[in-house]
């Protein structure tokens, strides 16, 4: 289902596409930021360790993903210098 071009990587695309499913179009960027600020580092606002995310996505999102699939998700992601996702910026490419 992620990887649609059965390479055994996900790319930036099949990325975007799965999570474009995932995120409900009934939520403004605003409240997705306000989501991902829960779980955020506190010493690096706007992101998010991976390890982090995954524990969320398999706590919460067990009904539309399998760990399986969130493993490799959270595996792709693009990250900092420091291992940190950038929500902020994926939030901005997505939502606006």
């Amino acid at each position: 289902e992620i990887d649609e071009d059965s390479n055994g990587e996900i790319d930036f695309d099949e990325f975007v596409a799965v999570m474009s499913r995932k995120v409900n179009a009934d939520y403004t960027p605003e409240q997705v930021r306000n989501a991902f600020r829960l779980f955020e580092d506190r010493d690096r606002p706007g992101h998010i360790h991976p390890s982090k995310l995954s524990e969320i996505l398999n706590e919460h999102c067990k009904a539309t993903m399998t760990r399986d699939q969130i493993s490799d998700l959270v595996r792709h992601l693009e990250t900092d210098s420091n291992g940190y996702f950038n929500y902020a910026d994926y939030i901005k490419i997505m939502m606006t």
